[in-house]
């Protein structure tokens, strides 16, 4: 009884705001925290963080990304500003084997803190009843595309959080009474973060003033300013940066080519139905939709106070001029709206706030209802970090490198290269991408390096004077070195 009174004086102390803040980044945690140690997160993942940490070694410079001697000696693939950034964590932190799933999930708190920023934001510049961050956020975690992409190191993990920031500058310069001229020059400089971090995608939040002025009855001039001071912002940063790095101009012809052209074309990667991008969004937003109706009935909140609003309809276009462009090429993956995910939570959470000033109103009222939620906050985090030791090197992709390679403490001379054989698994097995990471090694399928990799079931011949390096029972591969004469 004297711990359970304890517990009901610190329940107390907290408002019911930060109690069920503290709730949703338990859900969070828990969603998350089983995956944060394991090893073997999806390749893409494995191939972005060898960019990031080779540019933390010093190999490569900011607008020549280096991935490997074999496939990317300039790694054209994505704009270069998600690997810097990374670069950073790398140097601070070290080559931990864990740095790119907590990254993630360090994104992932950004997008929330952005994503309840704009909400606050928005509820103070139009009077609406104060309502807690806790409800997008609620409405936002447990969206299954959320909690896959974060610990998996995709680039729009960090571009999504810079898409925020530059829709949010964008609407103060717009709203706002004063400093119309700072906010457009913000949100221009925003855009062109976004456009370095994933590209023309990032041009959406420049129709934020447009969509203000027309939703929100924002003052058309301050509309018209913002915009163009975006705009003008964007291109002069743009022109100074070709003309004071001249490698960036090389940089964009390549990634032009290597992505805009072949995704417009439907070159890359595998061709999808144009409405693909809609059935992803039906399935992914239909979480939300169902928390908010359990919460509708539990907390006996009557439906017609459930409204459609201007903010809502606001977030709703905002949402959908950073997504309704994707449905040109049928290359088409859900992760690629993930920076409009946030954005149409927003309209949701607008939709249904009266749904979140009832539970805060019942929090506030019943005590047993603030015991109850603080026990599954604890209960949540104690499970989350139970199973992310639990899961601890557990590999979940590519179990072969992992058990024939990286978990049997095998040690090889880093910047050299490795030659493969056949020569189909160095990129189908993703293997490029995890001796780079994790060796800081690039692989040929041309003979007669110091290390030779085999696929023990291929009929790849091993010339004489090598010796064998790993140890059995393996799985897939067989690593073997050059006796010295």
């Amino acid at each position: 009884m004297v711990k359970l009174k304890k517990a009901m004086t610190v329940l107390s102390r907290l408002s019911s705001n930060k109690l069920l803040t503290l709730f949703v980044f338990s859900l969070y945690f828990l969603l998350i925290g089983h995956k944060l140690m394991r090893l073997g997160i999806h390749g893409d993942g494995v191939e972005y963080a060898s960019v990031a940490r080779n540019l933390a070694d010093g190999v490569g410079t900011f607008w020549k990304p280096y991935l490997d001697d074999y496939l990317h000696p300039v790694f054209h693939e994505h704009p270069p500003l998600v690997f810097w950034l990374q670069s950073l964590c790398f140097r601070i932190f070290g080559n931990g084997p864990y740095l790119e799933t907590f990254y993630g999930f360090f994104m992932g708190l950004i997008i929330l803190f952005c994503t309840g920023l704009f909400w606050q934001q928005v509820r103070r510049d139009f009077q609406c009843p104060a309502v807690g961050s806790w409800w997008p956020m609620l409405l936002l975690v447990p969206l299954p595309i959320f909690t896959y992409t974060l610990p998996i190191n995709r680039i729009v993990n960090t571009w999504t959080p810079l898409a925020i920031i530059a829709a949010y500058l964008a609407y103060l310069g717009t709203i706002k009474s004063r400093h119309t001229v700072w906010f457009g020059i913000l949100a221009g400089a925003a855009v062109y973060l976004g456009f370095i971090a994933k590209g023309p995608v990032a041009f959406f939040p420049l129709a934020v003033p447009s969509l203000a002025w027309l939703i929100l009855k924002a003052d058309f001039s301050k509309a018209v300013i913002a915009t163009f001071l975006a705009l003008i912002t964007f291109a002069v940063i743009l022109l100074a940066t070709f003309y004071l790095y001249p490698d960036s101009v090389k940089f964009w012809q390549g990634f032009w080519q290597a992505q805009i052209i072949a995704s417009l074309k439907s070159e890359r990667g595998a061709a999808r139905p144009h409405w693909h991008l809609l059935e992803r969004w039906i399935s992914e937003m239909i979480v939300p939709f169902l928390i908010a109706g359990v919460f509708l009935l539990a907390f006996k909140v009557p439906f017609r106070k459930i409204r459609f609003n201007r903010q809502a309809l606001f977030f709703l276009l905002t949402a959908l001029a950073g997504s309704l462009p994707f449905l040109i090429s049928t290359r088409q993956h859900s992760r690629y709206i993930l920076h409009s995910y946030p954005l149409f939570v927003l309209c949701l959470a607008f939709v249904t706030e009266n749904i979140a000033v009832q539970i805060e109103s019942v929090l506030t009222r019943k005590n047993s209802m603030r015991l109850g939620a603080g026990i599954i906050t604890g209960i949540f985090l104690l499970t989350a970090l139970a199973s992310m030791l639990y899961n601890k090197d557990q590999v979940a992709r590519r179990k072969p490198f992992y058990h024939d390679i990286y978990l049997q403490k095998i040690k090889l001379p880093e910047r050299i290269t490795v030659s493969a054989c056949p020569k189909d698994m160095i990129y189908d097995d993703w293997l490029f991408a995890d001796m780079q990471r994790f060796y800081r090694n690039s692989l040929t399928p041309k003979m007669g390096n110091e290390y030779f990799l085999v696929a023990k079931e291929s009929n790849c011949i091993v010339p004489d004077g090598y010796k064998r390096v790993n140890q059995e029972p393996t799985v897939k591969y067989i690593l073997y070195q050059k006796v010295s004469p």
